[in-house]
């Protein structure tokens, strides 16, 4: 087990790139920790690690979010992920003002693994869309996950695996994506192609009519800030979610 009190959380922005024209549509935020001498630790350790416990699991994600939130490019969209599960608490109306805090903020629903999870991200995005914050369905098509088609109608953005990368010379999932990608247009909502590593995956996607890509290829262009705060601040000082609906000030 980690020693979460050990470590200190960044943010990295990884950017979302016009497949027409290879400019910056916005970024994605990405929570980051690192061990006392700097070296990472893979976010999804942390948080397999607070699903236990969810009221620490609510601290982490809020703080992480405000920091990501904090230090964001305001004039560009901001993508951010959100577990579920971390509102599920108390915390819920101080994480939805601050998400709303920001404007081209949208959040990232990952899709399900099971019922109850699809029954409790459609319970967020109901939130979420009741503060008019916009709503991507992250990972569609990713291995062992199923999905909702209610949760499906009621996004923004469709964000599809990048799995899709190793499938699509494949007629039958050619034709399945091309279908989404259809149904998404008629809808007026955006899509995004995840894992691009090469300029010929960006090229298909560009073909295909994907709106927007990112991956490593625009690594490059990924923004680490320094600031860094220490998670004992966050869950053995103790300190509060606010309550108040002004959250932040991003300048």
């Amino acid at each position: 087990m980690l020693n979460l009190l050990s470590l200190s959380m960044g943010c990295e922005y990884q950017p979302l790139v016009f497949t027409a024209t290879q400019q910056i549509a916005g970024y994605e935020a990405l929570s980051r920790f690192y061990d006392q001498q700097g070296v990472p630790t893979p976010p999804n350790q942390i948080f397999e690690q607070l699903h236990s416990q969810d009221e620490q699991l609510a601290k982490v994600e809020y703080h992480a979010k405000l920091l990501q939130i904090e230090q964001s490019k305001p004039k560009l969209p901001l993508f951010l992920n959100i577990d579920p599960h971390a509102l599920d608490t108390d915390n819920t109306p101080a994480m939805l003002a601050l998400l709303s805090s920001r404007e081209a903020t949208t959040v990232e629903i990952i899709e399900n693994t099971c019922i109850s999870d699809a029954r409790r991200s459609e319970k967020l995005v109901a939130q979420l869309k009741k503060q008019q914050i916009g709503v991507a369905l992250d990972d569609i098509g990713a291995p062992h996950s199923m999905l909702s088609l209610q949760l499906l109608s009621l996004v923004d953005c469709l964000k599809f695996d990048i799995s899709w990368l190793q499938l699509l010379d494949k007629p039958e999932q050619r034709q399945l994506f091309i279908a989404l990608l259809n149904y998404a247009k008629a809808s007026h909502k955006q899509t995004v192609l995840e894992g691009a590593e090469t300029h010929k995956q960006l090229q298909m996607a560009c073909e295909l009519g994907v709106d927007l890509v990112q991956g490593f290829l625009f690594k490059p262009w990924f923004i680490q800030p320094q600031s860094r705060l220490a998670l004992k601040k966050i869950l053995n000082e103790n300190i509060a979610v606010p309550q108040a609906v002004n959250l932040c000030s991003v300048s």
